[in-house]
């Protein structure tokens, strides 16, 4: 200890001040300023602490160890030291910082690097009773330096008092800067209070209005839903009178196409007849003809016997008689023979007319019949495709009828989340 290795006098004391009073520095602002007079913090303390700053070096590890010492022992400080950083470096950081304090300089620069200091304490979430506390340490082994050395009771008093200024002046310090964060954090939360809340009442008075055209846009659709389930029933109901009255064309249709069927084999079979009395008359034909042969032939018999009866004279008179009323009945069979081929005749060829025309409407009949077929599967297509159309539609009536209800639950949850913003409305109003 270099002025504590032997007795020193008040006077050496007081010339000890007078030359480091050109190495004090005490410059600072007016907030800072009204601090230091609240606390008696002058030139003459920083004088008085500038003296033995050579022997507050000497008593630093010290110093510095019963700062960490009891921070150590509490688990989540020592975390925290070692979270961010290692105890060597602290120490050394920790024993720069409390030799400045002994400089007997306190400007604007000084002020500046314990804010900063302060400022990493609040940022690494060392709280100030943790800081103060340890501080409190520091101070306590310089009082008991202090309390050992040679130095006149007097002196001493001043030495501690001075730097007991500056010691409350550092804590001074931190606490302004954990309540300039805590005011910060305050007004932060403050803001975002006040931003939520009014986050929150522009998002429930959107959430209301859009509420309420859910709610009504639900009810249309509800509307609508049950309209179309209401008309798909009717379509359904109108479709079943539709496979009905196809059932019943398809019956009707078949009982017409069985008669038409029957038609057909009945002029098969007048059209079979025809051609047998055709082939009748054509033997009707034959047999005039073979008539007319005979008579033909009869009458020249009958000149013959005429021929002969004239050269036997009176003999044959009675026998000309007899060949003149066989060439009349010759003459006669063969007028007839001859009507009746040409009755024969007239009668084929109306037979063939009719023939021909049967023909026609038996194939105008056979082609009806076929295109009787086709109503009949086109209707039988209709009717199982309308029985098809109308399951669906049936299955669409009662998924319409589920959506109704899914829409009915919707409704409800969008007046419940109406509820819910009146709520959030009250919940933003009182923030």
């Amino acid at each position: 200890m270099k002025w504590l290795s032997k007795k020193q006098t008040a006077n050496h004391f007081e010339a000890e001040r007078e030359q480091e009073a050109n190495h004090v520095q005490l410059e600072l602002g007016a907030d800072l300023v009204k601090q230091l007079r609240l606390i008696d913090l002058t030139v003459d303390d920083l004088q008085n602490v500038r003296i033995i700053r050579h022997d507050v070096k000497d008593w630093m590890p010290q110093m510095v160890d019963a700062f960490y010492a009891e921070l150590v022992r509490v688990p989540e400080l020592k975390q925290l030291i070692e979270q961010h950083s290692t105890l060597e470096r602290l120490k050394g950081t920790l024993a720069t910082h409390i030799l400045q304090m002994f400089e007997g300089k306190i400007t604007d620069a000084y002020i500046e690097v314990r804010q900063r200091i302060a400022h990493r304490h609040v940022q690494i979430g060392l709280q100030n009773k943790w800081y103060i506390a340890a501080f409190q340490n520091v101070l306590n082994v310089f009082n008991d330096q202090v309390k050992q050395c040679a130095w006149p009771e007097l002196e001493k008093m001043k030495i501690l008092h001075s730097v007991g200024k500056l010691f409350n002046l550092e804590q001074q310090i931190v606490l302004t800067m954990y309540e300039d964060m805590v005011d910060r954090e305050r007004q932060d939360v403050l803001d975002a209070k006040q931003r939520i809340g009014v986050a929150v009442q522009k998002s429930t008075e959107e959430l209301a209005a859009m509420s309420e055209e859910s709610s009504a846009s639900f009810q249309e659709m509800e509307r609508h839903a049950n309209n179309v389930s209401m008309t798909t029933e009717q379509i359904s109901s109108q479709l079943a009178e539709a496979v009905k009255e196809a059932e019943d064309g398809v019956k009707l249709v078949e009982a017409e196409t069985k008669r038409f069927e029957d038609v057909v084999s009945d002029m098969k079979a007048t059209t079979e007849q025809v051609a047998q009395l055709a082939f009748l008359s054509q033997e009707i034909e034959r047999i005039a003809a073979m008539v007319t042969a005979i008579s033909d032939q009869t009458n020249l018999l009958s000149l013959n016997a005429s021929i002969e009866a004239a050269r036997a004279g009176e003999m044959g008179r009675g026998f000309t008689v007899v060949a003149q009323e066989i060439r009349k009945l010759a003459e006669e069979s063969k007028r007839s023979a001859a009507e009746a081929s040409d009755i024969a005749q007239e009668i084929t060829s109306k037979m063939m007319t009719v023939s021909g025309q049967m023909a026609g409407t038996e194939q105008s009949v056979t082609q009806t019949t076929n295109e009787l077929a086709r109503v009949v599967s086109a209707f039988t297509m209709i009717s199982n495709q309308t029985i098809h159309v109308s399951k669906q539609l049936v299955d669409l009536s009662n998924d319409t009828q589920d959506v109704a209800g899914t829409i009915e639950g919707m409704r409800t949850v969008a007046e419940s989340i109406a509820e819910t913003a009146d709520d959030l409305q009250d919940v933003a109003t009182t923030l």
